[in-house]
């Protein structure tokens, strides 16, 4: 009987077995490392997001203006804008009545500028700041909003007296890593929470 001749090219099975299990190996190995990036990006996104609050803050005290940050939950970016030096918030029923002037306007009146004098204040964000990725923004609850706003761009008001609109603005990441930044009405400082705070274990304070 002719005998088989290996080709020194080729790889026995037991060789391809152990280089299977070394890529496993490898990359179980790896898993922990790529968690703690993302939770690194998460802890960074939130520490900036207080840090333009702080900023915001002081910007309202000093110059006399509201200013407002805004989050984008979609694009998860955010950003600052200043506005006039009065501003009545808005609230159920005043809502409901500019949902019906808009439900009923006429297409010119529909485009007219609905900023309400807020502007992009490029002394505080020169430009929208985009979160981490892999970060975003789970949701934004204000006094305003009864229900987590999820969607399109949330607003936290910063009056010049001092007075900040409530805010507890949820972030996560990826593989689901929560935070929670609160932020206070009296003194516009922040609050980080790891984890989901609902709004019952903060209004209710």
């Amino acid at each position: 009987m002719t005998p088989l001749i290996r080709s020194k090219n080729a790889f026995s099975l037991v060789e391809l077995l152990v280089v299977v299990a070394l890529i496993g190996l490898i990359t179980f190995m790896s898993l922990p490392s790529v968690t703690s990036m993302l939770q690194v990006s998460l802890g960074t996104a939130t520490r900036e997001l207080a840090s333009v609050t702080k900023e915001a803050y002081n910007s309202a005290l000093m110059t006399g203006k509201v200013y407002r940050l805004a989050y984008d939950i979609k694009e998860s970016s955010f950003w600052v804008e200043s506005g006039p030096t009065t501003l009545m918030m808005d609230t159920q029923e005043s809502k409901e009545r500019e949902e019906r002037r808009k439900r009923f306007a006429r297409l010119g009146e529909e485009q007219q500028d609905t900023s309400g004098g807020f502007s992009l204040d490029k002394s505080v964000t020169r430009t929208k700041k985009t979160l981490p990725r892999g970060v975003g923004f789970e949701d934004v609850i204000t006094e305003q909003s009864p229900d987590p706003i999820t969607d399109g761009i949330a607003y936290t008001h910063i009056f010049p007296h001092g007075l900040t609109e409530q805010t507890i603005v949820h972030l996560k990441d990826s593989r689901d890593h929560q935070s929670t930044l609160i932020l206070e009405p009296l003194t516009g400082r922040t609050r980080l929470v790891q984890g989901y705070l609902k709004k019952e274990d903060v209004f209710a304070r």
